[in-house]
C-alpha cells in the first residue's frame, strides 16, 4: 500500500496538494499569450497587467521575478492576471501594435472589465513604483489613476 502511494506521488506530484495551493502555484506563473490572459482576466474579473519586452537579451526587460521580490507584492499579484509578452514573436508584434507600439519595455494595466487601460508606462520601474501600481489598481476600478512622476498628487489618484 505504501509502495503504491509512493508511486502515485512520483507520477503525479500534485497528489496531496490542497486545491488552494495548486491555484497559488498557477497564479505565480504569468501568461505568455495576451489572448489567454485577456480571457482569464475577463473570467475572473481581475485587472490585467501586460508587460511587453523586446525579446532581445541586450535590451532592458521587465522580469516577472522582479515583481515577486517581496511578500507584499506576491500577495498583491494574486489580485491580477499577468501576461509577459515577447514582442519579437508574431503574437508579440501583434500585441505590441494593439498597444500603439510603445517604447519597450512597456507596462499596461487594464481595469477588471478589460475595457480601459488605467495605467501605462515605458519608464524604468523601481520597487516602490511596483508597490504603488499593484496597490492602486488591485481592485481593477476603471477610475483609478496614478502618476508616477507625482505619486502623492491628489488629482492623479
Amino acid at each position: 500500500m505504501l509502495y503504491s502511494l509512493a508511486l502515485l506521488v512520483l507520477m503525479d506530484p500534485s497528489i496531496g496538494v490542497q486545491p488552494l495551493q495548486m491555484d497559488a502555484l498557477k497564479a505565480s506563473v504569468p501568461f505568455n499569450s495576451y489572448t489567454q490572459a485577456y480571457h482569464e482576466a475577463q473570467r475572473t474579473k481581475k485587472p490585467l497587467i501586460l508587460i511587453l519586452n523586446s525579446g532581445d537579451a541586450k535590451e532592458p526587460a521587465v522580469q516577472f521575478v522582479d515583481l515577486q521580490k517581496t511578500k507584499q507584492r506576491r500577495e498583491l499579484l494574486d489580485s491580477y492576471v499577468v501576461a509577459v509578452i515577447d514582442v519579437s514573436t508574431e503574437h508579440g508584434k501583434t500585441v505590441h501594435g494593439l498597444f500603439d507600439n510603445q517604447p519597450l519595455p512597456h507596462v499596461a494595466v487594464t481595469d477588471r472589465e478589460q475595457k480601459l487601460q488605467v495605467f501605462r508606462t515605458s519608464r524604468k520601474l523601481q520597487g516602490e513604483d511596483w508597490n504603488l501600481i499593484l496597490t492602486r489598481f488591485q481592485k481593477g476600478a476603471s477610475t483609478a489613476k496614478l502618476n508616477l512622476d507625482f505619486p502623492d498628487c491628489p488629482f492623479c489618484k
